[in-house]
């Protein structure tokens, strides 16, 4: 099958409900919501959305159930995103994520798999892979990941890994070590990087380097670094948001940002500077997939001069 879109994503298309709390509450107590929306979401929705936005064809593949919005699936459509591999499985129900921010924008979720609870049994959504060049492998069963992995480089292609916060409670020790072995990038976060080495024995972010290529590690506040096999490492500064509203999704636009990058034969720090900004918008509105910055509005924030 010719190949025609740049990236392939696995992974959730959910349903997001996002709460505003002033703080967590304590077990055994309640605190006030201030605020409750419903959105799109689920990471790998966001991250098609995003990278569609940007200019990069891009392909999505999940499961979703009967009761996934027509509206929800109207809308990837009309971004450009290839669909023939966003399937709906009967009488299930669609993931669902409940998402609580406090007043320091730190984050807390409840997650309902629905029918992604059973990926590990559905065939391996070959389309995705066999058009795309690079194939992202985000949340969902690893079993299922191992095999798209598996899959993918059977046919050449780029694989990214990004459990993102599955890696604390759907992944182990084995499972993650399998796929990570079988993939060429690494995305994490500060808290799924201390996971990633805890599962595997190792004790710098560095050492991952016996396992993939790349690892691009998101630092919060701290912006982000790239580190590459061939010992490079590229410190990515925070762009700036005009406000932070809501920080849903801004690790699923950092990708798309970075994946503009490569789609248009930027280098690394290029990439790197351009998720940072691709994130900058995501945080300025509630929901992952609200605020999309144009290609040429991200360009502009990536590279201006402060």
């Amino acid at each position: 099958m010719a190949m025609n879109n740049f990236l392939g994503v696995f992974g959730h298309v959910a349903l997001d409900i996002i709460c505003s709390v002033s703080d967590f509450p304590k077990p055994n107590t309640c605190e006030a919501i201030v605020d409750r929306k419903m959105k799109f979401g689920g990471t790998a929705g966001n991250l098609a959305v995003h990278a569609s936005s940007l200019g990069v064809k891009t392909a999505l593949a999940s499961y979703v159930g009967g009761d996934f919005p027509g509206e929800y699936r109207k809308f990837l459509k009309s971004k450009g995103i290839d669909l023939t591999d966003l399937v709906t499985i009967k009488g299930g129900r669609t993931s669902t994520v409940i998402m609580v921010s406090d007043d320091s924008h730190n984050q807390m979720g409840f997650v309902d798999q629905g029918v992604m609870l059973d990926q590990g049994k559905f065939p391996i959504q070959d389309h995705t892979i066999s058009t795309s060049e690079i194939v992202h492998v985000g949340t969902g069963r690893p079993k299922y990941a191992m095999q798209v992995c598996k899959r993918a480089k059977k046919e050449g292609k780029r694989v990214a890994f990004d459990p993102a916060q599955e890696i604390h409670y759907v992944y182990e020790a084995d499972s993650f070590a399998k796929v990570v072995n079988e993939s060429d990038m690494f995305f994490c976060n500060e808290s799924e990087l201390k996971v990633a080495l805890d599962y595997l024995g190792l004790k710098h972010a560095e050492d991952l380097l016996d396992a993939v290529d790349i690892v691009i590690n998101t630092l919060g506040k701290h912006g982000s670094r790239i580190l590459v096999k061939d010992g490079e490492r590229i410190d990515v500064p925070l762009c700036k948001a005009a406000k932070v509203v809501d920080t849903t999704g801004a690790g699923d636009a950092y990708r798309a940002g970075f994946y503009a990058g490569l789609s248009r034969d930027y280098d690394l720090a290029g990439c790197g500077a351009l998720a940072s900004a691709a994130a900058s918008f995501a945080v300025e509105s509630y929901g992952g997939q609200t605020n999309l910055a144009t290609w040429k509005a991200v360009q502009r924030r990536a590279f201006r001069k402060n």
